[in-house]
């Protein structure tokens, strides 16, 4: 079994949810993945307080310390010039950036970078060792996010050439320098995915274990 089947085994059988009688959302269940639920009867004996403790493994980038800090600066650095490429040529008052076929791409390009933004806010900060929840928001959005806006932002390149093939324009250079704008942009979200792709993590267990009901977690 290769290092993804054992993060995608070990995802799928980490979760633990606490049995405190109470409903919560399937947002809740996966925030608190890999944590143990304890409910503790509060002093006056009216109600009770969930304590928990993270009992799942833990995921570790094989990676220096340095070369930790080298692959964040380089995702930002990335990220704002993708941002920039876009926004420079989406902006630009040509007719292939009003035509319904490419603004389609555009927006979900849009919605891409958003989602590709929140992920490395999470990513950026992360310590060395993250939680089930740590791993998901940070490192595996990360390459999800960053596939869809290469595939948008080649898909948004593609179609202003199209555009350019089917319409007469004077503006034909500055069209061919925006789809170009595109095919670099999308070029550069996939290679911060296939970086992240390609780094290593290594499981390591939680020492706790999970404690038998009513007990009190120190």
């Amino acid at each position: 079994m290769d290092k993804d089947e054992q993060l995608r085994d070990s995802l799928q059988k980490n979760g633990f949810h606490g049995k405190s009688g109470f409903w919560h959302s399937k947002a809740y269940h996966r925030f608190f993945e890999g944590y143990a639920e304890v409910n503790i009867p509060t002093k006056n004996g009216k109600g009770a307080q969930i304590k928990r403790i993270y009992i799942g493994d833990y995921y570790r980038q094989e990676l220096t310390k340095s070369r930790r800090v080298v692959f964040r600066i380089l995702f930002a650095v990335l990220f704002l010039f993708i941002t920039y490429l876009f926004i420079s040529s989406a902006i630009i008052p040509l007719k292939s950036n009003t035509t319904w076929y490419v603004v389609l791409p555009q927006a979900g390009s849009i919605l891409f970078l958003a989602w590709a933004f929140i992920a490395l806010c999470s990513y950026l900060p992360s310590g060395r060792d993250l939680t089930i929840d740590g791993y998901r928001s940070s490192s595996l959005a990360l390459k999800k996010a960053t596939l869809g806006v290469a595939i948008g932002l080649g898909l948004s390149a593609i179609v202003t050439l199209v555009f350019m093939g089917l319409n007469q324009s004077n503006q034909m250079m500055a069209e061919l320098l925006c789809a170009g704008r595109y095919l670099l942009g999308g070029f550069l979200a996939l290679s911060i995915n296939r970086i992240e792709n390609r780094t290593k993590y290594v499981i390591i267990p939680s020492e706790h274990r999970p404690p038998e009901n009513g007990a009190e977690i120190n």
